[in-house]
């Protein structure tokens, strides 16, 4: 992730679980983009783009929406240098969603914004949901987020006395010492909870 967003969209492709066909974009420079050029994001122009992205995922159902994994990818990249809580808070709420369901592309794109924003700008709040988050996807038995912030805690140049890492987490990355190691089958992780996603989706529409 060197440049601020990908020259093509093509990668952005609904999530393979349950079945769904991955297709590509057409030739076109698509809304996200002109919102991230250098003076090219208006509150008008996200208020339409951020609307269609949720109608679409609404008409074609969580996971199935082109348009809905483009706004994943656009918050990801858009917050790490214009952190915006209210923008942050529905981008957390929609991929955990999309989690609950089976759909992990808003999720990862989440913990994508946690490990590049947190290098960029250093927040404590989103420090501490960076951990949260974590422990939880450990729980559905994933590696994704864990990775992570395994790769976060070992590259950040920032003070390192902002790392105080929270003690349950600390014993869930103690086996792992490389980065390979978490490409190891033999590697252990927790049996899959279909409670926890489910019960932070709900408490967080609320």
């Amino acid at each position: 992730e060197k440049s601020d967003f990908p020259a093509n969209l093509a990668e952005v492709q609904p999530s393979t679980s349950f079945g769904s066909i991955p297709r590509s974009f057409p030739a076109f420079e698509h809304p996200s983009h002109q919102l991230l050029k250098e003076s090219g994001f208006t509150q008008q122009g996200y208020s339409k783009y951020h609307q269609k992205c949720l109608r679409d995922r609404k008409k074609l159902g969580i996971g199935q929406s082109q348009e809905m994994n483009t706004l994943f990818r656009f918050w990801s990249f858009f917050l790490r240098s214009h952190f915006n809580k209210k923008m942050y808070e529905e981008f957390k709420r929609v991929a955990l969603e999309d989690a609950v369901a089976g759909y992990r592309y808003g999720l990862e794109c989440l913990f994508r914004f946690y490990s590049y924003g947190l290098e960029k700008k250093f927040r404590t709040e989103i420090y501490n949901d960076f951990q949260a988050e974590t422990i939880r996807d450990h729980k559905q038995g994933q590696l994704y987020g864990l990775e992570k912030f395994w790769a976060f805690l070992k590259f950040y140049k920032g003070d390192r006395k902002n790392l105080r890492v929270d003690s349950e987490l600390s014993k869930r990355l103690s086996c792992f010492k490389r980065l390979e190691d978490f490409r190891d089958d033999t590697v252990s992780s927790e049996p899959v909870s279909s409670v926890s996603y489910a019960a932070h989706a709900a408490t967080s529409a609320n």
